[in-house]
C-alpha cells in the first residue's frame, strides 16, 4: 500500500504532535526543578551570575549543548517559553529542522543524490534505475530527521533508537557530503547479515543504513519483496528497525513507521525528575 501527501503528511503531523505534548509535560515538570535548584555548598558559587550559569549550563546539556537555535537559549524558562520555535530546532516533537531553510535544501539534495549514487554503484545487478523512496521523499521535504520520543540527554543516557539521522546531528549543522551518503549503501548481503531473520522473510536487492543510533540498533530503508510472492507483488521500499535482541520491525510504509516510533522508548514521568545534585555536578 503506498500512502498519499496528504496521509504521509497526517502521519507526520501526529508524531510531532504526540512527540512534542508528551515532551512538554517532561520540561514542564523539570525547568521549575533546574530554576529552584541551588547547591548543598553555598560556597560553590561566587556571584549568583554564576549560579544562573551553572543551572543554563545544565538545560544546554539536556537539549543538546552547541546548538545553534533562533531564538538562543539564555535562560532554563526559554525552553518552554519558546517551545514552538525551539522543539523543531531540538528535536523535542521527534524531529530536527534547522532553522537556515536553503541549507535543509542544499543538505536534502546532497544526501538523495548520494544515496541513489550508491545503490547505482553497489546494487545495480537487479534495478538498472534506481529511485528515493517517495514516501520517505515526502517526509524530508519537512524535517531533517527523525529521531523518535525524548530529548537529547535522554536519548544518549538510553541508547536510544535514532530511526533516520539526516544531516543535524548532536547541535552540529557540518555539511554533509555525497561521499558520506553514498558511504551508508548496503548491499542484499550486507544487511541480511547484519539483522535477524529478514533475509528469511524477505528478497532484497539494496538498501542504506539510514540510523546506526541506538543500543544494537541499526535502522534501514530497503528496497525488497515478501519472498514466495513472484509475480504477485512488486518491489517496494520498506522501512527496518534492528533492534538486536529486540527483534526485527518491518514497516511496509513511512506512515506504518511513524506510527510504531511516535511512542518507541518514550520517557516515563519517573524519567522527568531533576535533582540539585545533577544540576550541579561537574
Amino acid at each position: 500500500m503506498h500512502p498519499s501527501e496528504p496521509g504521509i503528511l497526517a502521519a507526520l503531523s501526529l508524531y510531532r504532535t504526540h512527540i512534542g505534548t508528551h515532551n512538554h509535560r517532561a520540561f514542564s515538570a523539570i525547568i521549575p526543578d533546574i530554576e529552584a535548584a541551588d547547591p548543598d555548598d553555598p560556597d560553590l558559587f561566587e556571584s549568583d551570575e554564576e549560579l544562573e550559569e551553572a543551572r543554563l549550563e545544565f538545560t544546554l546539556r539536556l537539549v543538546g549543548y552547541g546548538h545553534d537555535t533562533r531564538p538562543p537559549i539564555t535562560h532554563p524558562s526559554d525552553v518552554l517559553t519558546h517551545w514552538e520555535a525551539l522543539a523543531p530546532q531540538l528535536a523535542l516533537d521527534g524531529v530536527s529542522v534547522y532553522h537556515d531553510a536553503s541549507w535543509r535544501n542544499e543538505m536534502r539534495d546532497v544526501y538523495t543524490r548520494g544515496v541513489i549514487r550508491g545503490l547505482n554503484e553497489r546494487c545495480s545487478d537487479s534495478v538498472t534505475a534506481w529511485e528515493f523512496p517517495s514516501d520517505l521523499a515526502v517526509v524530508l521535504q519537512h524535517v531533517d530527521s527523525l529521531e523518535g520520543p525524548g530529548w537529547y540527554k535522554y536519548r544518549e543516557d538510553h541508547e536510544s533508537v535514532i530511526f533516520f539521522e539526516g544531516w543535524v546531528r548532536d547541535g552540529g549543522a557540518d555539511d554533509l557530503t555525497e561521499d558520506i551518503a553514498v558511504g551508508r549503501v548496503r548491499t542484499a548481503r550486507e544487511i541480511i547479515d547484519r539483522t535477524v531473520g529478514l533475509g528469511e522473510e524477505y528478497e532484497i536487492v539494496g538498501g542504506w543504513a539510514c540510523g546506526e543510533k541506538g543500543n544494537e540498533a541499526t535502522c534501514y530503508a530497503v528496497y525488497s519483496r515478501p519472498r514466495g510472492t513472484a509475480g504477485e507483488q512488486g518491489w517496494s521500499w520498506r522501512y527496518v528497525a534492528c533492534l538486536g535482541q529486540f527483534g526485527t520491525h518491518v514497516f511496509e510504509n513511512v506512515v506504518e513507521l511513524l506510527e510504531w516510533y511516535k511512542s518507541y522508548g518514550e520517557p516515563r514521568e519517573e524519567d522527568w525528575g531533576v535533582s540539585a545534585e545533577g544540576v550541579f555536578q561537574a
